[in-house]
């Protein structure tokens, strides 16, 4: 169901500036990330379209999955002002996309996993959406590798999660990934540039088995 004008607005306008003020800090990560990306490119949440500067002039088209109106509202008109080949699916990746199976020659999720409630389904359609062997670019914030550390991401997490709109500081992103059929030694643990709960991240890319 459509959300009102409002709850758009509200998306497009206020949601929207949050977002792009509060992950400054990780955009040298993007650009690392993504600058081996090629091709016809999808991407699974893409909000306000953060990762747009960083995509190289290799990646000839681009596919922005987002399931807010309002966002997907400001992704038009970014991908519009960029003059990059694109299309705007407004819609879910944890559901069938209406997209054809195997062609992407990569796919990219940065700072999404966190949020969505049925991970395995959202990593399912991303496998189905990739080339064989293709990569997906992954950079999430995670559960932490200190015991002590995710013990206290476990403890904030009901507040954190009411307060930010379900995001979960202490999600084990790894095993969901390999859980989903990805193999995932190209992707590094790492400090992330964000506030504590969510400095430990994880970066790099993970290939379909």
């Amino acid at each position: 169901m459509s959300r009102s004008w409002l709850g758009r607005a509200y998306d497009r306008e206020v949601l929207g500036r949050v977002l792009d003020a509060a992950m400054r800090g990780v955009e040298p990560l993007r650009a690392k990330l993504l600058a081996d990306a090629r091709g016809r490119v999808v991407e699974l949440g893409f909000g306000t379209g953060s990762n747009l500067p960083f995509y190289p002039e290799a990646v000839t088209s681009l596919v922005a999955v987002e399931p807010s109106e309002g966002l997907a509202e400001l992704a038009r008109e970014r991908l519009r002002r960029s003059g990059r080949a694109h299309e705007v699916v407004v819609g879910s990746a944890s559901r069938a996309l209406p997209l054809d199976a195997h062609s992407f020659d990569a796919a990219v999720l940065t700072f999404v996993l966190c949020s969505v409630k049925r991970v395995p389904d959202l990593l399912a359609e991303a496998r189905r959406l990739l080339a064989p062997g293709a990569p997906l670019f992954v950079a999430e914030h995670v559960l932490a590798p200190t015991r002590a550390t995710a013990t206290a991401q476990r403890l904030v997490r009901p507040a954190w999660k009411a307060a930010l709109g379900g995001c979960d500081p202490a999600r084990d992103t790894r095993a969901l990934l390999e859980a989903a059929g990805f193999d995932t030694r190209e992707v590094r643990d790492e400090t992330l540039a964000l506030p504590f709960p969510v400095k430990s991240g994880l970066v790099g890319v993970a290939r379909p088995r």
